[in-house]
């Protein structure tokens, strides 16, 4: 049928050669070539991912804060959708658990919020360019993510407490990526990554200077 299609078109084209619909019947020809190469080149894939690894809160730009690192995952669905060989937009929806834990002489507090997360990165990828074989790809992603409070709980000197309240409903910050990504099974794949946040705003009402950082290391499954 699509060929037929395409035949009729040009057909039409070379009727319409000396008239004044020539320009536009061309450039419906066009379109449907570009129509055609956009649609080979992309391909869409989801799966789920999981991460754990550090979380701390420290002041703007600063990578992390070594005294009040804690614990913290992150668990949900993801999406990509590769427009080319080397490019891809990654998305999705996680559930990630941030906070900060300090240890000290005079004060056990741990702090733990509870988001959900929406990272939204460029990945740029290398695969048999790069020396790689059987669809292996080395990949970088980057780009801004935004989260929700769900929840936040603390616990000092033993006695559990509600932070909710005293912190803000929303963060927005920059969202990184690096790792590997090896097919398996038929047309599956995993991706081993390591992720890092960046938090911009910051996280406490009462309290300035305070942003979330998240290093974890990932393990996704693409179907």
């Amino acid at each position: 049928m699509k060929r037929k299609t395409e035949k009729q078109i040009i057909s039409l084209t070379n009727r319409s050669r000396n008239g004044k619909k020539y320009p536009v019947i061309l450039g419906l020809v066009i379109a449907l070539s570009l129509l055609n190469i956009n649609t080979s080149l992309a391909q869409f894939q989801y799966g789920i991912k999981a991460g754990i690894g550090g979380t701390c809160q420290s002041e703007l730009l600063q990578l992390a804060d070594n005294n009040n690192i804690m614990l913290g995952y992150s668990l949900g669905f993801n999406t990509k959708y590769r427009l080319s060989d080397g490019f891809a937009i990654q998305s999705g929806l996680e559930y990630a658990q941030k906070g900060r834990k300090i240890d000290e002489a005079n004060l056990d507090l741990t702090e733990k919020l509870h988001y959900l997360h929406l990272p939204v990165r460029a990945e740029f990828s290398a695969g048999e360019k790069a020396g790689f074989k059987n669809g292996q790809r080395i990949y970088f992603a980057a780009g801004p993510y935004v989260s929700y409070l769900i929840d936040a709980d603390g616990k000092k000197d033993g006695a559990n407490f509600d932070l909710k309240d005293n912190t803000k409903d929303f963060d927005l910050g920059l969202s990184l990526e690096i790792g590997f990504e090896f097919p398996v099974f038929t047309s599956n794949s995993l991706q081993l990554g390591l992720n890092y946040d960046m938090g911009f705003l910051n996280v406490y009402k009462n309290e300035t200077d305070l942003n979330n950082k998240m290093a974890v290391l990932s393990l996704g499954f693409f179907f």
